[in-house]
C-alpha cells in the first residue's frame, strides 16, 4: 500500500507506462523522510509483475518471488562504509548482461546513489551510455547536486515533495496510525518538517515533542534565574541529542517567521521562552544570535571541545544580550 502522498505521483509514472514511456534510467530524489524507498519499492514491484493491473497482481510467479525479499531479477546497490565503490557497479553491470529469469524486466536500484566514488561514478556511466534493453536503473539520493552532472544528464528525473496543499491528506494518514496524538501536537511537530511525513512520524514514535518542550523549558529557567548554570548546562547536555539542537534551531527560525507574518497559515510551536524572547530588546537579533550559537555547538559535536562548555557560553551571552 502506497503512502496517500505518494499516490498521485505513482498513477502519473503508471499512466507513462501504459503510453509506452519507460525510461531506461532514473533518479528518484527527495529529502529523507519523504518516501524515497516506499515509492521505489512500489514502481518495482509493477515492473517485476506479469500481470500489472497497474498494481501488481501478488499472484503471479514473478511477484511471489519478490514478495518473498529475493528476486533475480532485482538487484539492490548499497553503501559500504558510507561509499559505493567500483566493485559494486561492476557487479551490477554484469547482473544487467544477464538474461531476465521470471520477470518481464530487469530493475537495479542504487540506493545513497550520491555516495558513488569517482571509479564507481565513471563505471555507472558506461551503463548510461548504452542502457541495456528493457532494464531500468533507479538511482535515488536526497543530495541530486553531488552526482556528476553527466549521471543526471542521462536518467530522468523524478523529485518528490509534499505542497501545502497535501498536508491534511498526512495529517489524516498520521492520526491513523497514533490515534492518541492531539491535532496540536501533530501540527506543532510539522512546522519541524514541513513536506516530510515520515520524520514527523518518527518524531512522534519517539515522543521527540515533549523532550523538546522540556529541553526550551531549560532555557528559560535558567534565562529567567529559576535554575542554575550549572544544572541547566548539565542537563542539556546529557538530555540534547545530535538529533534535537537542529530541531530547537528550527523552532527558534519558525518563531522568526511567526514574528513576521510571512506566512498567514503558519502553524504555530508556542511555548513561555517565545513570549520571553520576544518581551528583550531586538527580539530578532536575539533569536538570530541563539540560532548561531546552536549552529556552533552542532559544528563542534564531534571535536574535542566540551559541548557542555559551549553550552555553558550560549547560554551567558543569550542571558546578558537580553538584559541589557
Amino acid at each position: 500500500m502506497i503512502y496517500p502522498w505518494l499516490k498521485p505521483t505513482l498513477d502519473q509514472w503508471n499512466q507513462q507506462l501504459a503510453a509506452n514511456r519507460k525510461p531506461q534510467a532514473m533518479i528518484i530524489e527527495g529529502n529523507q523522510g519523504i518516501g524515497k524507498s516506499a515509492l521505489t519499492q512500489a514502481i518495482v514491484a509493477g515492473l517485476l509483475c506479469r500481470k500489472p493491473t497497474p498494481e501488481p497482481c501478488g499472484q503471479c510467479q514473478s511477484c511471489r518471488i519478490f514478495g518473498s525479499g529475493h528476486h533475480p531479477d532485482l538487484m539492490s546497490v548499497e553503501t559500504d562504509k558510507n561509499l559505493i565503490k567500483v566493485a559494486s557497479i561492476r557487479a551490477l553491470v554484469q547482473f544487467f548482461t544477464a538474461t531476465a529469469h521470471s520477470a518481464p524486466h530487469k530493475v537495479a536500484v542504487i540506493d545513497h546513489a550520491d555516495h558513488m566514488n569517482t571509479a564507481a561514478a565513471n563505471a555507472l556511466l558506461k551503463v548510461l551510455e548504452e542502457p541495456p534493453e528493457g532494464s531500468l536503473l533507479i538511482l535515488q539520493t536526497d543530495r541530486m547536486h553531488h552526482l556528476l552532472p553527466t549521471i543526471r544528464s542521462r536518467c530522468v528525473h523524478l523529485k518528490l515533495h509534499c505542497n501545502k496543499d497535501q498536508y491534511p491528506v498526512i495529517k489524516q494518514w498520521l492520526q491513523q496510525q497514533h490515534p492518541n496524538l492531539s491535532a496540536e501536537q501533530l501540527d506543532r511537530l510539522w512546522t519541524l518538517s514541513p513536506g516530510l511525513p515520515l520524520q514527523v512520524n518518527a518524531m512522534i514514535e519517539e515522543d521527540v515533542a515533549s523532550q523538546l518542550e522540556d529541553h526550551l523549558s531549560q532555557f528559560l529557567d535558567y534565562f529567567t534565574g529559576q535554575q542554575s548554570l550549572v544544572i541547566v548546562s548539565q542537563y542539556l547536555d546529557k538530555h540534547v541529542t545530535h538529533h534535537h539542537w537542529p530541531l530547537l534551531q528550527a523552532i527558534l527560525l519558525h518563531w522568526l517567521k511567526v514574528s513576521h507574518g510571512d506566512d498567514p497559515d503558519q502553524l504555530n510551536w508556542a511555548h513561555p521562552l517565545r513570549q520571553w524572547l520576544y518581551q528583550r530588546p531586538q527580539p530578532d537579533a536575539l533569536v538570530l544570535k541563539l540560532c548561531q550559537l546552536i549552529n556552533t555547538i552542532m559544528v563542534n559535536l564531534n571535536n574535542q571541545i566540551k559541548t557542555r562548555l559551549m553550552i555553558e557560553s550560549m547560554m551567558v551571552q543569550i542571558k546578558q544580550t537580553g538584559t541589557k
